[in-house]
């Protein structure tokens, strides 16, 4: 009976080690990208108080949205979009277990955010034609591939201490 243990224990410690690392389930676009908006989101948390404090307007865009008026609800918008950016890339490049359901939520605010950014320009006042953008397409890859990593994430192992 006790050696029914020592295996079964056995076979969970093996098969502990070959679920993967979290990290090594991630490609290397989605390495690079995730260190930019990490640098970004630490950047958007920062700023948009600075832009109070010392009165000036600073330029920031994110998926065809754009600002310069520090006072306004836009400003206020693109700057949570790069701090929900900055808080998915860290998440996965720290390996958080919730870090793919945050990144897969971030995916669909961005696509949703470009979609309508597409209509309005083509439909609003300014009647731009507005073409696919390059941010729906890395959008659409980034959620395919969360996606696909999802369960193994879930199941996966975190940094070892």
């Amino acid at each position: 009976m006790k050696d029914k243990s020592i295996i079964a224990d056995q076979l969970n410690d093996l098969e502990e080690l070959m679920v993967p690392r979290r990290k090594d389930l991630l490609t290397w676009w989605l390495k690079f990208f995730s260190a930019i908006f990490v640098v970004a989101g630490i950047f958007g948390v920062f700023i948009y108080p600075y832009m109070f404090l010392m009165e000036t307007d600073i330029q920031v865009a994110l998926y065809g949205l754009q600002s310069t008026d520090r006072t306004s609800f836009l400003m206020l918008v693109i700057t949570m979009l790069f701090i929900l950016k900055g808080v998915a890339s860290f998440g996965l490049l720290t390996e958080k277990e919730w870090a793919v359901d945050i990144g897969l939520a971030d995916g669909w605010v961005g696509i949703l955010v470009c979609v309508f950014v597409m209509i309005y320009n083509y439909f609003g006042p300014a009647h731009i034609f507005a073409p696919l953008g390059l941010e729906l397409i890395l959008l659409s890859a980034y959620l395919v591939k969360l996606q696909k990593i999802r369960t193994d994430w879930k199941r996966g192992r975190g940094r070892i201490s």
